[in-house]
Formats: structure tokens, sequence, C-alpha cells
């Protein structure tokens, strides 16, 4: 309990430079109020839109309001103090709440990134144990190579190609829309998930991490499988499917969980391509919008969701390691 007690105060820690680094960075942007209102808006309104975001104000007064709206206690709107909802303050466009835009977007990436990284877990560890199974020869050989491939190709192309061919050339198929969000109306249920809508974005956002972990697991698993106890469960003639997922697998994980680990965090900040691609109404595509218009206090929540389910991830992650193999310790 005390190490990871340990690992929340430093993982707080994180989170806080994090927040600090972004804020810093962002109050160096050249004032946005002149670019949103426009070269030909009077100095009044230019003037009242500062007066409105507290854009007026010194950067460290700036700051303590930012930091001040993350803590869940504090002045509530009725001017006393109690329990209230973290602010990130206002979109530069349209006066949204910026917590209300990301809690709307963010469900649809997280579905999306679970179910692509959910993907890449069960299909790569399977082919993975496969392959370190086999041994060298000429199918590894493919498969590697087919790895290989589909690690280093660009995101925008694999979304291009998987829904020009699965969505255009064999529509009539796989009867897989090319676009379309992760809710659709129901005339008579009502809002429901849209699963058809979720298998290309998934399956292009799996691709690259799909490749990491085959590579990895084989590796992982390979080496395992020349250690003394692998030998002596052998020759008390444990073998074939049982020897690899009871023995094997459990020892080959450490390194496949720290690279799904990070390929998941990454997944909410760089599915934006995938998203645009496909429609997908998701955290990437709002806050590649809220970039392409200046919207400041967008980017910034956006960063913050990230920077927050990193740091959560990586302490799941640590907390794992010491379930998968006795021999790790927090420290």
């Amino acid at each position: 309990m005390a190490q990871l007690l340990r690992r929340l105060v430093q993982s707080a820690g994180v989170l806080w430079g994090s927040l600090t680094l972004v804020f810093l960075i962002f109050s160096q942007v050249p004032d946005p109020a002149r670019a949103i209102a426009g070269q030909n808006e009077r100095a009044e309104a230019v003037a009242a839109f500062r007066a409105t975001h507290g854009l007026d104000l010194p950067v460290v007064e700036r700051y303590i309001q930012f930091m001040a709206g993350l803590l869940p206690w504090g002045p509530t709107d009725s001017g006393d103090w109690g329990w209230k909802i973290p602010s990130l303050g206002k979109s530069y466009l349209g006066e949204r709440p910026v917590v209300e835009a990301l809690a709307e977007a963010l469900p649809a990436t997280m579905l999306l990134a679970v179910t692509a990284m959910g993907l890449a877990l069960c299909v790569g560890i399977v082919v993975g144990l496969w392959l370190a199974w086999i041994g060298e020869g000429r199918v590894a050989r493919w498969v590697i190579g087919g790895a290989a491939l589909g690690m280093s190709a660009p995101s925008f192309f694999v979304a291009l190609l998987v829904a020009w061919l699965l969505g255009h050339v064999w529509h009539e198929y796989t009867g897989l829309p090319v676009t379309g969000g992760w809710r659709v109306i129901h005339p008579f249920q009502g809002p429901q998930v849209a699963w058809k809508h979720l298998i290309l974005p998934a399956l292009t956002l799996g691709v690259r991490p799909l490749s990491v972990v085959i590579q990895l697991t084989r590796n992982a698993a390979a080496d395992v499988l020349n250690e003394s106890y692998i030998r002596t469960a052998r020759a008390k003639g444990v073998s074939g499917p049982r020897l690899m997922f009871k023995h094997v697998l459990r020892n080959a994980m450490n390194p496949v969980i720290t690279a799904a680990s990070g390929w998941f965090a990454g997944m909410l900040a760089g599915a934006v391509f995938v998203e645009f691609v496909f429609g997908w109404n998701g955290m990437g595509l709002l806050m590649f919008r809220a970039l392409e218009q200046g919207d400041l206090p967008m980017v910034m929540g956006g960063v913050l969701v990230i920077a927050t389910t990193f740091v959560l991830v990586n302490v799941v992650v640590d907390a794992m390691y010491g379930w998968l193999d006795p021999r790790v310790r927090l420290t």
C-alpha cells in the first residue's frame, strides 16, 4: 500500500509538471483575441473578449486561476466554498464549457482506443506465441515481415487504404460504411452505439500496435522457452498450448504490457487522422478542429485528458508488473 501511495504521489507531481508546462507554452502564444475577432473588429470588442477569457490578466494570476479551476474544492457559482466540478474554462468559439465538450467526445475515442488495443493484444499475443513455438522458418519470416510493414505504415495511409478497400471496393461483401459516428439514433429505441461504424477505424488504429505486440511477444516467449523451468515442465510431460499459456505467457508479458500502455495513451492523441478519415467524432477530431481555429482552452483541455490518462495507465501497469512477475517490486 505504501508503495502504491508513493507511486500516486509521484504521478501527481508528473501531472502537475505537465499541466504547468502546457500552460506556460500556451501562455506564450500570441494574443488570440485579435485573430479570432478579426482584423477589422473594433478595439472595444477585442478588449471585451480578452476580459471575458482572462487574457488581460498577468500570467501568474492566470496560472493560479487555471490550477484552482482544476481542484474539486473551492468557490462555487453561489459564492460559497464546497465541492465543485473541475473547470477548464470556456471555448473561445461559442462559449461552450471545455469540460462539457471533452465529456461528449472522450467516450468515442476511449471506445475506439480500447477496441483497437484489445484487438491488437488478443490477436498479437496468440500469433506471437505461435511464432515462438514454431521457431524460425519461412512462415515465421513472412509473418514478421508483414508485422514490420504494418508497424512502419503511416496511420493516414492505412486509414485511406482500409476505407477504400473494405468500405468502397468490397462494400457489397463487407457491408461496412466508410464514415459514421459512434452513436446513431434508432427511431424507436433512441441513441445506440453504432458497432458497425467501429470496425474500420478500430482495425486501422490497431494495425501498428498489433505489429508491435506480435514481435514483442514472439521475442519474449522465445527467450522464456529457453529457461530451465520450461525444460523441467517439458520433462514432466507439459507441452503444447498448456505449456505456452500456463508457463510462458505470464512470464513473457512484461515488455508487451509496457508497450501496450504507451500505445494506448498515444492512441488518444494519435487518432486524429483515423477519426478524420472515418468521421469518428472523438477527441482527436475535436483537438484538430480546436488547433485549426486557435481555440486554446479546448487544446489545453485535450492535452490535460491525455496526460492524465498516460499517468493513470502507468500506475496501473506498475501494479500489474508485481502481479505478472513477483520478482518485480515498485521502487
